[in-house]
């Protein structure tokens, strides 16, 4: 299939080598957003979650940042919050930058994903236009972003995209996807196609140069390591910072990664690579307001509401177990 929201623009794609350049900053601890969906309340907590460390955290919003706030002051709230940090590009700024009528939402989705989850978040995405268009200057430094980001975490390298390490919008690291193939979620998903095997991860592991691949994107979340040349790798997919992820919790999921090899008390789950810390932790945001602020935006019979007012109440099917995958520990937080 092709046409808008299923396409894959050229200015998508790189190489894993691409991934393999200097690395932007250094630091002890680093946190990476993804999906945000345009939650400002979730971009208050993962502030707040990101004050109480003994010392800052370099916080990276990898992309969709914005999606679901169309309402001109939540979008003014997320465009200024996200500028005072780390930013890479994701296919919703991708797409509000380009022409409209070409890429859709610029979610590249694959074949499984439903006509009607395309077409609701294509008319999501246009009238998000709409917002974006009285904001010149910020569209202008969506435009500059790059599409991924090389940082040194106590001086092992992370990689952070978006999608995968060949495109911006890519699904060959979405939960689904990655063998060994979890029976539920490939039934719950609907997932068809060539599945990603351990040898394509860790070739692109070794051509990125990269200890750690931090993505979002695909909307579910995991973590998974895997061996290979002696190394020990880590895959760590965040799901959504601004949405529920788990059954039976509201709260979103962010990344991070530290010097400090003790679990903070909140994490999720969890993996210590010989001295790098691995934890999702939990985006605790103002449930209510956030639901109150969405359904003034995406009221009964919108496109927002149809994609998205079931998981923003009941949260997914997922379960935490899931997640973890390979060596990674639950960790209860």
């Amino acid at each position: 299939m092709s046409g808008p929201g299923r396409s894959c623009p050229l200015a998508y794609r790189y190489r894993p080598e691409d991934l393999a350049g200097p690395v932007a900053f250094g630091c002890a601890t680093l946190y990476v957003v993804g999906g945000l969906y345009g939650n400002a309340w979730a971009l208050d907590a993962v502030r707040e979650r990101a004050a109480a460390e003994p010392a800052p955290p370099e916080i990276v919003f990898n992309g969709d940042f914005h999606y679901l706030d169309a309402d001109p002051a939540a979008f003014r709230t997320v465009a200024d919050g996200v500028a005072a940090h780390h930013v890479t590009l994701g296919n919703v700024e991708y797409a509000l930058t380009t022409d409209g009528a070409e890429v859709g939402c610029g979610c590249d989705y694959p074949d499984y994903v439903g006509d009607s989850v395309v077409t609701a978040s294509n008319a999501v995405v246009e009238r998000l236009r709409t917002t974006a268009a009285d904001h010149p200057e910020h569209l202008a430094r969506l435009a500059d972003l790059p599409r991924h980001l090389d940082v040194a975490v106590g001086g092992r390298r992370v990689a952070i995209v978006h999608g995968d390490p060949e495109s911006l919008a890519g699904w060959k690291l979405a939960l689904e996807a990655v063998e060994p193939g979890d029976e539920d979620v490939r039934a719950r998903t609907g997932f068809s196609g060539m599945p990603t095997g351990t040898d394509q991860v860790l070739d692109w592991f070794g051509r990125a140069d990269a200890d750690v691949i931090c993505c979002t994107h695909t909307g579910l979340p995991y973590a998974q390591d895997h061996h290979g040349g002696g190394r020990r790798h880590l895959v760590a997919n965040n799901g959504s910072a601004g949405l529920p992820n788990f059954a039976g919790r509201r709260h979103g999921v962010i990344t991070r990664l530290s010097t400090g090899t003790e679990p903070p008390a909140d994490s999720l789950y969890g993996l210590d690579m010989d001295g790098l810390r691995f934890d999702a932790l939990p985006v605790r945001f103002d449930t209510e307001r956030w639901t109150a602020d969405f359904l003034a935006t995406w009221p009964p019979g919108s496109p927002g509401h149809q994609g998205y007012h079931a998981r923003i109440a009941d949260s997914t099917w997922l379960r935490i177990e899931q997640a973890a995958r390979g060596g990674v520990q639950i960790t209860g937080g």
